[in-house]
């Protein structure tokens, strides 16, 4: 099974020619199939001695100018001899041009000394690797890696440099190394965890988070970790008809430690074919958002409770008092007045039936309606006190 993707590599300061547009490549992963090693049939090695020779000079030169790698064939000092096609479009340079240059004015860096190494080096090593970067005729560098060879032709000694453009591959190398770094730098807490549930990475706030030791340790699991209940939810995202992410709030407690607050969430890990491969989860101490509301709650428990007894006491206040005063003025009229005596008792029986009607509304109270008080010059900015439906804030 091959699983393909496009890769067009055309450098956009030039003019796209024809020849540019045939230099496009064509990327495929083949995925390995090992029963198929070894299998394959055997040749006869008596009908290939008997096959005549294939190649001439010609067909040299063909491989040669259609050579995947840009090919500089150079004298020992570096002044270039030949250049295949690949050489003419990566480089974008004419091979006419480039015969009138030398390989120090493409390999960024590379002088007399730098050469001279190289012949030395080449006299007993068949190749030599080099990292660098080159330029191109407009002056926009490439990074790339250069194999060369030391070449005797009949006396004269050719080095042989094969260039190839490591632009597409060290960009994706800068991208993981920064996502890497991220990752072991980030201050939440990062695991990557099969389809089975086995943590193959942890970063290092994960295993402060959880108070592990080791980097890596192939016996943790999340059933370990977590509980099989808890593992089991978590993995049901790479089903096919599984949710998509997953993400919960739980308290974990370590042998002599408080109680935290562990934010879990998880998203399903996928390949180039989007077949899931396992979970990504983040983990992130919350304990400290928890404690602020929990003392929030705290805090409204309080300012409700404060208020509800402001509300009793500014709600009875007014027939109470109206109340003693009626028992106090009856104490001092006695019998004298039995007019003004009726009129206190009523006084007295209408404050009491006040009193009752407040009490029973308290009593069913069911929402919690705060409203300014603004009974008193003296009251703080803001204070509010339980609203009953019927009796007056102020």
């Amino acid at each position: 099974m091959a699983v393909g993707r496009r890769e067009v590599a055309i450098n956009t300061k030039t003019k796209p020619t024809a020849s540019r547009q045939s230099a496009q490549t064509i990327r495929i992963d083949i995925l390995p199939r090992f029963c198929d090693i070894g299998s394959g049939g055997r040749t006869n090695p008596a009908a290939n001695a008997s096959r005549p020779a294939l190649l001439g000079a010609d067909d040299y030169r063909f491989l040669f100018e259609n050579a995947y790698d840009a090919t500089l064939l150079t004298r020992e000092d570096g002044r270039i001899l030949v250049a295949n096609a690949r050489a003419e479009w990566i480089l974008g340079c004419s091979e006419a041009a480039l015969l009138k240059m030398s390989v120090q004015q493409i390999v960024s860096g590379m002088d007399a000394s730098l050469l001279a190494s190289i012949n030395h080096e080449l006299k007993t090593a068949r190749f030599m690797r080099i990292t660098a970067w080159c330029a191109r005729s407009e002056g926009d560098p490439f990074p790339a890696e250069i194999a060369v060879n030391r070449l005797d032709h009949g006396g004269s000694i050719w080095l042989c440099f094969f260039i190839r453009d490591e632009t597409i591959q060290r960009r994706e190398e800068d991208e993981l190394r920064t996502i890497h770094h991220a990752i072991q730098h980030a201050g939440t807490g990062i695991a990557v965890a099969d389809v089975t549930g086995r943590l193959l990475h942890t970063n290092p706030a994960f295993r402060r988070l959880w108070r592990l030791e080791a980097a890596s340790d192939a016996s943790l699991t999340l059933a370990g970790l977590l509980g099989d209940a808890l593992a089991g939810a978590i993995l049901q995202i790479v089903q096919p008809d599984g949710p998509p992410t997953w993400t919960r709030e739980l308290p974990v407690q370590a042998e002599g430690e408080d109680a935290r607050w562990i934010q879990i969430s998880a998203a399903v890990n996928t390949d180039s074919d989007n077949q899931a491969t396992g979970v990504v989860l983040s983990f992130v101490d919350v304990s400290d958002r928890c404690r602020a509301e929990a003392a929030e709650r705290l805090r409204e428990r309080d300012r409700v409770m404060a208020e509800s007894l402001g509300a009793v006491c500014h709600h009875l206040g007014q027939p109470a008092t109206v109340l003693l005063s009626s028992v106090e003025m009856m104490r001092a009229a006695q019998a004298g007045d039995p007019a003004l005596l009726d009129a206190l008792l009523k006084m007295s029986e209408e404050a009491a039936e006040e009193i009752r009607q407040i009490l029973r509304k308290l009593n069913d109270l069911e929402v919690y309606k705060p409203v300014p008080y603004v009974g008193s010059e003296a009251s703080p900015a803001g204070t509010a006190i339980v609203a009953l439906d019927g009796c007056a804030a102020g």
